[in-house]
């Protein structure tokens, strides 16, 4: 009997060790098989694509481009292929006569991805400019190129010499020694009141040009928030009047700084150029080190593409499971890459420069990933990113990290490092410097903007922030800014024509501006910033804990300040924020329902500012900023660790002495529970952040900063290591 159930038992077990091994090979049967394709300079597109190199017989090789890559692809998955496929493209330039797109037929799935990336450490450049081939002597030191008739004789405002963008011929030179404060005239003053079409110059301003009506004027309008380029209309010597072609984006103001551009006779220095747009000729000066055999001009309007189907203002069919790695997206007139629509996309590891517009630019994505790229001298943004649904608060679920971002905004000066809008998205380990305006720009709900290192931006505007956010809406909730590094805020401007220009100037560390509120800004460094180290204006429900803010500023080391019910903007948008709340029914927010009415709305409450260690020496700068109406009542500002070497602590809003102020503020009831005691940094004057083990800040609950994780890290998708700034 012991004998039959042995027989049966091995039978058994043999059975399941057959049907294990059934199962397993099974399942490597399913698995997705990876087909490779070869991209080559020195390839052919008649060829199979299935070799890195020629052939010695040269009957084969790799494709000769990304476009027939992706076509033979295309080919493979419409006959049913359900590969996964990699494209590797060898090193050298690759220049694009038109946009590379993708779309839905070129998706493919989480296992059997489509991918696009350079072939092993090498360095391919997909570039979207054409060189100029017939520029000749003209005059002097100046050449120039009949483009009629070629390729390039639209108008363009780039062009590059060796991979360096030149400047368009203009009045006043540029002055490279001060770039961004140098080389500029300022308006004498309106034509007529919030004129945004024409002003007043100085006489001294009078040139002789043969065609002012083809000069460009390039403006910081109003109150230098942003900048214009404008075509002129006439120059009115007679009466010292420029006209302009298109309005300004602000009423233009006298002292706004300008300068004109694309005008022959001032084409005076190397490096400028001019184009004629009736002849469609080219002028330049050529710096001296520079070969001419290098001049290029743009010719596509973005390098890559991806973008859905749309059907009726709906993307119905989104490409999915793309990739590009790599590679170098240089010259076109606008966005380098544009994806959307799609999901599940990723450009990691590219380097991105010589845009018009912007770096990358994710439009309505959802999981999308932009990691480890460097981006720099680009028109506009570094990333712009928008995606997730905010009537169901559905998040995007997009990622930016780990990028390098520098020199941006080199047309639009509101050019953000990054900008980020919709629901649910993820902006994080970033490095970013050397921005016209903002750091970080954010606007919508669920974001989370964390461990990113934002230095020397606000470089050209002022009323800023390092991370800025402008809601103007009160369901826009939920944000997260955490563990970031924010030093050296920048901002360059002046307070009235009679004052002189300076920086920095009026900006903020973390500026939560224009109603921001329920947004939580936990264990963030701010160091040296010009106006305050956290400003919230209006906002509700806001939450700023366990920050370290070091020489916030002249105005303050944290500043309220409410808009006035009566200012007009409060009168225009007020009344439309209270309808936003029961037009989007959200639960997930319990405090929207504290607000009542528009009047209630309107008033600055539920702001907690605990647990934060405020460090600064500046004599005569208030610890709290306090402007129009706060409801104290509602405030929580408690258990702090304040530092200011002995000096008294001002705080005007409670109107009292100099010495009383700080008295007169507790007894309100606020800061009860806070010391004022020197928190025992290691050395932060050295960068270390790091708090003694008697500091009285671990007493109080006071958690360490994380900071060895801000900003980028090593990783196999950086376009670059060690990062050099």
């Amino acid at each position: 009997m012991n004998r039959v159930l042995s027989i049966i038992c091995l039978f058994m077990l043999s059975q399941l060790v057959y049907a294990g091994t059934a199962l397993s090979r099974d399942i490597a049967d399913s698995r997705p098989l990876e087909k490779v394709f070869y991209v080559a300079t020195n390839g052919c597109d008649e060829w199979s694509g299935t070799l890195s190199t020629p052939a010695l017989s040269g009957s084969d090789g790799p494709f000769a481009t990304l476009q027939r890559a992706r076509n033979a692809i295309r080919q493979l998955r419409r006959n049913g292929s359900k590969d996964a496929f990699t494209v590797l493209v060898r090193g050298g330039v690759y220049t694009l006569r038109e946009t590379l797109t993708f779309g839905p037929e070129d998706s493919g799935t989480e296992s059997a991805p489509t991918v696009f990336k350079a072939f092993g450490s090498e360095h391919p450049v997909l570039s979207g400019s054409e060189k100029i081939k017939k520029l000749e002597p003209y005059k002097g030191k100046i050449y120039r190129a009949n483009l009629a008739g070629t390729t390039i004789s639209h108008f363009f405002r780039q062009l590059f010499i060796d991979g360096k963008r030149q400047v368009l011929a203009r009045y006043p030179n540029l002055d490279k020694q001060n770039p961004v404060t140098g080389g500029f005239l300022y308006v004498a003053g309106p034509v007529k009141e919030a004129s945004k079409g024409e002003f007043r110059y100085k006489g001294a301003l009078a040139r002789k040009w043969e065609h002012p009506e083809d000069a460009e004027v390039f403006i910081f309008p109003g109150p230098n928030y942003t900048s214009d380029t404008l075509r002129t209309l006439k120059v009115d010597a007679e009466n010292q009047i420029v006209r302009l072609w298109q309005d300004a984006s602000y009423p233009i103001t006298a002292g706004n700084r300008f300068y004109f551009q694309n005008i022959l006779e001032e084409l005076d220095s190397p490096g400028e150029w001019y184009f004629d747009r009736r002849d469609r000729i080219l002028y330049l000066w050529p710096p001296a080190e520079a070969s001419l055999e290098s001049v290029s001009v743009p010719v596509v309007d973005s390098i890559l593409e991806i973008k859905a189907k749309k059907y009726f203002d709906r993307y119905n069919i989104a490409p999915a499971y793309i990739k590009l790695e790599g590679f170098t997206l240089e010259d076109c007139e606008g966005s380098a890459v544009v994806i959307t629509g799609a999901n599940n996309i990723a450009v990691n590891r590219c380097t991105v420069r010589n845009a018009g517009k912007h770096g990358i630019e994710i439009n309505d994505g959802f999981k999308i990933t932009a990691i480890g790229n460097d981006i720099y001298e680009v028109g506009a943004n570094g990333i712009l990113v928008s995606g997730g649904n905010r009537k169901t608060l559905t998040p995007g679920e997009n990622r930016i990290a780990n990028n390098y971002i520098h020199h941006i905004g080199v047309f639009s000066k509101t050019g953000s490092g990054i900008e980020c809008r919709g629901v649910g998205n993820v902006i994080s380990h970033n490095l970013i410097h050397s921005t016209p305006r903002v750091g970080i720009w954010f606007d919508g709900n669920d974001h989370l903007i964390e461990y990113n290192h934002i230095h020397h931006v606000n470089q050209e505007t002022q009323d800023s922030g390092m991370i800025y956010s402008s809601q103007i809406d009160w369901t826009k909730r939920g944000n997260v800014v955490q563990f970031n590094y924010l030093h050296d805020s920048g901002g360059y401007g002046r307070n009235s024509v009679a004052d002189a220009w300076q920086t920095p100037f009026e900006t903020y560390g973390i500026y939560m501006d224009d109603w921001t509120s329920g947004t939580n800004v936990y264990g963030n460094i701010i160091s040296k910033t010009a106006n305050a180290g956290i400003f919230i204006h209006s906002g509700r429900d806001n939450i700023v804990e366990n920050n370290v803010i070091i020489e916030g500023g002249r105005l303050g080391q944290m500043v309220y300040s409410g808009w006035p019910v009566t200012h007009p903007t409060a009168k225009q948008w007020l009344p439309k924020m209270y309808s936003k709340i029961k037009g989007m029914g959200y639960t997930k927010y319990p405090l929207l329902s504290t607000i009542k009415d528009v009047q209630t709305g309107a008033s600055m409450s539920g702001n907690r500012f605990v647990r934060n260690i405020v460090y600064y020496l500046n004599q005569s700068a208030p610890l709290y900023c306090i402007y129009h109406h706060i409801d104290l009542a509602t405030t929580v500002s408690d258990y702090n660790i304040i530092y200011h070497a002995g000096l008294p602590l001002l705080v005007p809003f409670t109107k009292a002495t100099a010495e009383l102020q700080w008295k007169k503020w507790k007894e309100s009831g606020l800061d009860r529970n806070t010391i004022v005691a020197d928190p025992l940094f290691s050395d932060f004057r050295a960068g270390s952040f790091q708090l003694a083990p008697a500091s009285p800040a671990l007493k109080m609950g006071f958690k360490p900063i994380p900071f060895d994780k801000i900003g980028p890290y090593q990783d196999p998708m950086r376009a670059s290591w060690p990062i050099k700034e």
